[in-house]
């Protein structure tokens, strides 16, 4: 395959009919994500949850419950508004602790945060037993200096009422919330940047829980250059000169394909 040949920008399927574009490409984003969140083993089964709003509407994608993540396809997501009604004509579950944390996120942040990803996966789930704090240990993770809120343990999150502070934990500039004893939350305007978040948690995560481990002194980033290098995460000068701003997406998109092509139907 040559460099002419791979494919640099992600080209969508053609929309169903009767389903408009925007939907449509939702739909083909979300299902990435889930399938790479199945790749990387970040999954638990059936539980856990990802969201993406769908543009210019109220209403949002999820997970059927029950299906696992490697099952999970454009065509069987499921929309649903705000209030938690399904707008399609499926016969499976929606879970309720999903729908809880994810419409909370959705409906305070609408004009940030439209992708939502929470998972139980070991990395996180360690960090999130610690009373310590997230450390930038490396250039990519001072993408999380004064970015990471955090939510003390309630239990399964069934009662409605814990939505508002769930919002009060993540707060009004965070993107990532460590729910403690509990796991990760990552968001962004795009399925990508949510992907990206928690990726990049997760690594960081490994990292400083190995340093801690070795009981070596920790070299820490100076805040000045941390918030310094988040501003070139977040401004794009961290794109280096691709074609696109997430050079990986495309190249995520590659591996499905190689992997199962029927994750965009």
């Amino acid at each position: 395959m040559t460099s002419k040949s791979i494919a640099l920008t992600n080209k969508y399927p053609r929309c169903p009919r009767g389903m408009s574009m925007g939907e449509w490409r939702a739909r083909v984003d979300l299902a990435a994500v889930y399938r790479l969140t199945d790749y990387y083993g970040w999954t638990s089964v059936v539980y856990n949850h990802i969201t993406l709003r769908i543009p210019d509407t109220d209403t949002f994608l999820i997970n059927p419950f029950g299906l696992r993540y490697d099952e999970i396809k454009a065509s069987n997501l499921v929309r649903l508004d705000l209030n938690g009604n399904k707008l399609d004509n499926v016969n499976w579950p929606i879970n309720k602790a999903g729908y809880n944390i994810h419409s909370a996120i959705h409906q305070a942040r609408s004009k940030d945060l439209h992708c939502v990803m929470h998972t139980h996966e070991p990395m996180s789930q360690s960090i999130a037993a610690l009373k310590e704090k997230v450390v930038p240990m490396f250039q990519e993770g001072c993408q999380l200096y004064d970015r990471v809120g955090y939510h003390d343990f309630e239990g399964i999150v069934l009662d409605g009422s814990e939505k508002k502070r769930i919002v009060k934990s993540l707060g009004k500039k965070n993107h990532t919330l460590v729910l403690r004893n509990h796991g990760l939350i990552t968001a962004g305007p795009s399925a990508i940047w949510a992907f990206a978040r928690h990726q990049l948690f997760i690594r960081n995560s490994e990292i400083q829980l190995k340093v801690m481990a070795s009981g070596g002194k920790l070299n820490k980033i100076s805040k000045k250059v941390m918030l310094h290098t988040r501003q070139q995460f977040e401004g794009g000068d961290a794109q280096g000169g691709a074609h696109v701003r997430h050079p990986e997406w495309p190249a995520y998109w590659r591996l499905l394909d190689k992997l199962d092509a029927s994750w965009k139907t």
